[in-house]
């Protein structure tokens, strides 16, 4: 599993790193604010589809299978990029329109807008590593590697930005960003193909032979033998016909507007009512982010050794709650103190969350499953985007509220959840 970990921080660290350096170069190239949110969009749009696409695939012909092909379509994306920091700046439309603003479409912004749709299509193997996890693990086990998965990336979204701000100081420019982003795909790529274990993909059961069709795969037989096994097309429609997937993919849609709106509000909120920094802004988010692995790295180990999944995820999202109402002052401590409990809250939440959503698919299911459920959370930070801007150009810290108050029902649910967990052992127990 060391290997998935290597690999999920060098994937944040290479998205990170890059991301400081956006808005500057679209504006440069002719972008305005618009532009900036509709190609943040177009990457979670391409996730959107790309998640379920490589959850599904995975299920049919291995996790490290499409994880390496993940990292090479990441690899394309960044020499796309490249391509578009050196392409001439040829103008193809001029736009002046009152909702939209003045902006100049240029050969270069098409180019990144490309190269960010590539990425984030291919990035939807985040889900194929949650399926991984989900193969390679049981139990209490499972929340235990869900939260290191978790902690690995948050450090690289700690040390990417950090970076970005010593190649600004040493004056690198944009192109060696991205080139070291593209060496860490690369890097990437080569961990997966010669030191991540291949996990074949597991039938449910073992009379599943492919004797009429289907996509062949390969079961583990005693001595070394192996017998082909049907996989089937999982479709999202058949997904989210489990009973229970379905609700648990309703909580991921609500927790990711919830983050979502937070997320587009907060920077507004610091620079713009309390005029914080760039410095200070990244010192929240630094907090946040170190307060968030240090909860995956050292508290929940001990917590999901005694405590169901559920009952874990009700006491970290009861957090977010706090978090996100203390989001609404304007007090640096308070809001530094609201960065701490959000990072303690959803290092508790979250890989939490992904164990009931992993134990609620069959394990042939499994990648189609978490995929399904990374297309939905990418909906919602489309939505979320979007929405937050304007709600918060509109009603201000109230946007807090409202992301509060959506969290606090999914704490509700994980609550019912956790009762009637509790209700039926203490029912197969008598």
């Amino acid at each position: 599993m060391t290997a998935l970990y290597v690999v999920a921080f060098l994937s944040s660290l290479g998205f990170s790193i890059v991301l400081p350096f956006m808005v500057p170069l679209v504006l440069r190239l002719g972008g305005n604010a618009f532009v900036v949110g509709a190609i943040g969009a177009l990457f979670w749009s391409a996730q959107l589809v790309g998640s379920t696409w490589l959850g599904t695939l995975s299920d049919r012909i291995g996790r490290k299978r499409v994880l390496f092909r993940s990292q090479l379509g990441a690899m394309a994306a960044w020499l796309v990029f490249l391509c578009a920091l050196d392409a001439p700046r040829i103008e193809l439309l001029h736009v002046d329109r009152a909702g939209l603003g003045t902006f100049v479409i240029t050969l270069p912004l098409v180019l990144i807008a490309l190269a960010r749709f590539t990425d984030g299509l291919f990035n939807g193997s985040i889900s194929v590593a949650s399926a991984y996890v989900a193969d390679f693990s049981d139990g209490d086990k499972r929340k235990l590697y869900y939260g290191r998965l978790g902690a690995a990336s948050s450090l690289g979204f700690v040390v990417g930005p950090m970076l970005a701000g010593f190649s600004a100081r040493g004056g690198l420019d944009v192109g060696a960003v991205v080139v070291l982003a593209f060496v860490l795909a690369a890097i990437a790529a080569l961990l997966i193909r010669f030191r991540l274990p291949a996990l074949s993909p597991r039938p449910g059961a073992a009379l599943e032979v492919a004797r009429q069709g289907g996509v062949r795969a390969h079961k583990p037989l005693g001595g070394g033998c192996s017998e082909a096994v049907r996989q089937p097309r999982w479709r999202v429609r058949a997904i989210l016909s489990i009973p229970e997937v379905r609700p648990l993919i309703g909580l991921y849609f609500l927790i990711y507007l919830a983050f979502s709106m937070f997320a587009a509000s907060m920077p507004i909120h610091a620079v713009v009512d309390i005029q914080w920094s760039t410095a200070e802004l990244g010192l929240f988010y630094t907090t946040l982010a170190l307060a968030l692995g240090g909860t995956e790295l050292l508290v929940l180990p001990p917590l999901a050794r005694r405590l169901s999944a559920s009952m874990i995820a009700a006491g970290g999202s009861a957090l977010l709650v706090v978090a996100y109402l203390l989001m609404g002052t304007s007090d640096t401590t308070a809001l530094l103190a609201g960065g701490v409990l959000y990072g303690v809250g959803n290092g508790l939440m979250w890989p939490s969350y992904l164990t009931m959503l992993s134990h609620s698919g069959s394990r042939e299911a499994q990648g189609a499953v978490q995929g399904v459920g990374s297309s939905t959370g990418s909906l919602a930070s489309i939505i979320g985007t979007i929405t937050g801007g304007v709600l918060f150009v509109r009603a201000g810290v109230v946007t807090f509220y409202i992301s509060a108050t959506m969290v606090a029902i999914a704490t509700l649910i994980f609550v019912a959840r956790a009762q009637a967990r509790n209700h039926r052992y203490a029912t197969s127990s008598s």
